[in-house]
């Protein structure tokens, strides 16, 4: 009796010849996860998108002559970098050349030459770069950070008032590298895990951005040369997942407009942002322990860009932005200022966006931004400005304005992730976010992929990328004795 029970529940006899597998997100994760699957023989794939379109935290819209990325940005480093190597293999990247002249502008009318102001920033992502050091540390990188950084910084900035407000746009420009809201919420160990691809960090695309990796991994790209989109017809878009029922032994994935998705494997690449706000009642029965142990510990921030659109490029040829120095900050709000005005980090000119600045925005100014009418957005941004640099240059005003709204969305709910004091905390990490969930008969049910679930490769797309990959590649390794069957039900 047991050999019969233990043989008709056994993981083996319970996989099917042609395995439905339902992937919650099309973003890259799940893309890269979809057409892997496709690739290893799975016919029986579904791509369940709740937004309008693909590519999830990429996100490339068209804006004035050009387009701009609402999203993912550049293409951190080349060497072991995915993303880098199937762009650069079709002549789609090249060096984006940001930050090399910015201007670092005071509200009282001083400035910081641009030497002093870059040439301490790199001094602070060479302290950051000590892994070693970095592992051996305790609480958070603003604990880490703030008294190596300021004992460099104090001798080159005399001025007391604006050493710190230098070192207020260091701690801000350094939380939307670490998609944090504040530099308190990172653990320094944590921080540690972090790999950094050798080559050029901030390369970018030439034209199209990042949807370019969306577009040549569905053959979509003008570079596929007429090949097939290997997820044609297994794509749903506005289609969003309220449930994931997998207490029998296959599941079922229940979405908003009432479907009902039978499955036997299901990957989930939502990001961390909606496994914090939906776990509890996105899964039935509720996941394990350790699993929503990570979801509670790994860190997700929001960062935001505001981009304007000006009719001629009133900035000087070469200059690369405008980073903001608060001496003033404390002082009262003035009329018709919005208090998130002044946490504005700078503005940087689009390499591939003439006459386009982006203002960078993080944590609770980035929020409150998200609630504002464009025209509101786009009178703050102005106003900022002509405060800053309205002396020096002829500023005329925007044309036109766009923005992120990563945190509002409730699709998102954050920008990308981080380790953070509560990981440490916790004890938990990003592989046991990735640890696949098995049902009570012992099956792997529940895949999960996502940039969070890398273990060092985590905020990027690359990172994403290759998550995708590992999921199906998991679960192709379940398959492996088994001979897949084609055909449609």
């Amino acid at each position: 009796m047991n050999f019969l029970f233990s043989n008709l529940f056994s993981v083996s006899a319970m996989l099917p010849s042609n395995p439905r597998i339902v992937i919650v997100g099309g973003g890259v994760s799940g893309i890269a996860a979809a057409v892997s699957l496709v690739d290893k023989g799975f016919d029986n794939v579904t791509v369940l998108e709740a937004e309008d379109r693909l590519g999830g935290r990429v996100n490339t819209v068209p804006f004035g002559h050009s387009h701009v990325d609402l999203g993912a940005h550049w293409v951190h480093g080349e060497e072991g970098n995915a993303v880098f190597e199937i762009g650069n293999q079709l002549g789609l990247l090249t060096s984006s050349g940001d930050f090399g002249n910015i201007e670092f502008l005071a509200d009282d009318g001083t400035e910081i030459s641009s030497y002093v102001g870059m040439s301490l920033y790199e001094a602070s992502c060479a302290i950051l770069d000590d892994k070693e050091e970095m592992k051996k540390a305790k609480g958070s990188v603003e604990n880490y950070l703030t008294p190596r950084i300021s004992a460099i910084a104090s001798e080159q900035i005399p001025d007391k008032r604006l050493l710190d407000a230098y070192l207020d746009w260091l701690m801000k420009f350094e939380c939307t590298i670490e998609g944090c809201d504040y530099l308190s919420d990172p653990s320094a160990p944590g921080l540690s895990h972090y790999k950094q691809c050798p080559g050029d960090p901030i390369t970018c695309w030439i034209r199209g951005g990042y949807k370019n990796i969306v577009d040549i991994l569905l053959n979509e790209h003008p570079a596929a040369l007429g090949k097939v989109n290997p997820l044609e017809g297994k794509i749903l878009l506005n289609t969003e997942v309220k449930e994931i029922d997998w207490s029998g032994l296959t599941a079922f994935v229940k979405t908003k407009d009432g479907r009902s998705f039978q499955a036997d494997h299901v990957i989930v690449t939502v990001s961390l942002g909606v496994l914090k706000d939906r776990h509890s009642s996105l899964f039935n029965p509720r996941l394990p322990d350790k699993k929503i142990q990570a979801i509670r510990g790994l860190g997700i921030g929001t960062v935001n860009k505001i981009y304007l659109k000006f009719e001629k490029a009133w900035w000087p040829e070469g200059c690369c932005g405008f980073s903001l120095l608060r001496k003033n900050k404390s002082a009262p709000l003035e009329v018709g200022e919005y208090p998130w005005e002044r946490d504005i980090i700078g503005f940087y000119i689009e390499s591939t966006a003439p006459m386009v600045l982006g203002a960078w925005l993080v944590g609770d100014a980035a929020r409150d931004m998200e609630t504002y009418k464009d025209e509101q957005v786009l009178a703050a941004c102005y106003r900022t400005l002509i405060k800053f640099a309205g002396t020096k240059y002829d500023i005329p005003p925007p044309e036109a304005v766009i923005r992120s709204k990563w945190f509002s969305n409730p699709h998102f709910r954050g920008s990308y992730s981080y380790r953070s004091i509560s990981s440490d905390v916790l004890n938990t990490s990003a592989a046991h976010l990735a640890e696949p969930v098995k049902n009570f008969y012992k099956k792997e049910m529940l895949f999960f992929a996502g940039e969070a679930t890398h273990s060092y490769f985590y905020s990027t797309v690359h990172g994403a990328l290759e998550t995708g990959w590992r999921e199906a590649t998991r679960i192709a390794a379940m398959y492996k004795s088994k001979k897949l069957s084609k055909c449609s039900l």
